[in-house]
């Protein structure tokens, strides 16, 4: 009777940690890691006000081009990623970029990472299998997207003075896409989520692509070149003297 009584014991105690731990909960698989916390009052507009709090990481690893990162004055980039529970089905991402040289070419057959831009790609399932990757582009001009882009799935705004540009993001997958149909509908945003992430920029010059540059080293479509992105409960505060010192107003495109 004790004996049964154990395994009874045991047998709920495996039911109950079943329920209560989300199934969407994976651990880290890949080389590195960003926790993605949560800003309030989101808005793709380019003062990145809410994004004081938020890690930055560099674009400082070589994706599919280049035989050496180029030189601070030639090109240098950086990312933040960021959620909101009150949009659990957006990713928001602020990326800064210095660049010499804009490269505007609109090359034909839609090539358009030959043109300079920012690429933001996803593992939604966590299946780490090429197939499964979807990929948003948005070129530097503020104004082209690339085929998974529609206008119900992504908004985004790009800032430029001189050689400095701000990319102002937020991606809804569940937003279908034309690339890819199907891939990351079923994406919600929560605490403990983990999927894959690449997200890297490409630099061009002299008609061509010279470097693509990003936060893991390795190729694009790889999807073991990609690090994970785990969505945290924590809440960011805003602060009530950030704000821009610069009057950002040669480029404001959609």
């Amino acid at each position: 009777m004790k004996r049964h009584s154990l395994w009874t014991v045991i047998v709920f105690l495996f039911i109950v940690t079943i329920l209560v731990l989300p199934s969407t909960y994976a651990a880290p698989k890949r080389a590195k890691q960003y926790i993605a916390k949560q800003i309030v009052n989101f808005k793709a507009d380019g003062n990145l006000r809410e994004w004081k709090k938020v890690e930055a990481v560099p674009f400082d690893e070589l994706k599919d081009v280049g035989n050496a990162i180029p030189k601070p004055n030639d090109f240098t980039g950086s990312g933040k990623v960021a959620w909101s529970e009150s949009e659990p089905n957006r990713i928001y991402f602020a990326v800064e970029i210095i660049d010499d040289k804009l490269q505007d070419i609109h090359p034909a057959n839609d090539t358009w990472w030959e043109d300079d831009s920012v690429e933001f790609m996803f593992d939604f399932d966590n299946s780490m299998v090429g197939d499964d990757l979807v990929q948003w582009t948005i070129a530097a001009n503020g104004k082209e997207i690339s085929a998974a882009g529609t206008k119900d799935n992504c908004e985004w705004v790009v800032l430029n003075e001189g050689t400095k540009y701000i990319y102002e993001v937020a991606i809804d997958p569940t937003k279908d896409n034309p690339a890819k149909p199907g891939k990351g509908t079923k994406f919600k945003a929560k605490d403990g989520l983990l999927i894959g992430l690449s997200f890297h920029a490409n630099d061009c010059e002299n008609g061509t692509r010279e470097h693509q540059i990003g936060w893991i080293p390795g190729g694009a479509w790889d999807p073991l070149s990609y690090g994970d992105l785990i969505f945290s409960k924590e809440v960011l505060a805003v602060e009530a003297s950030g704000k821009l010192a610069v009057t950002w107003g040669k480029m404001k495109s959609r």
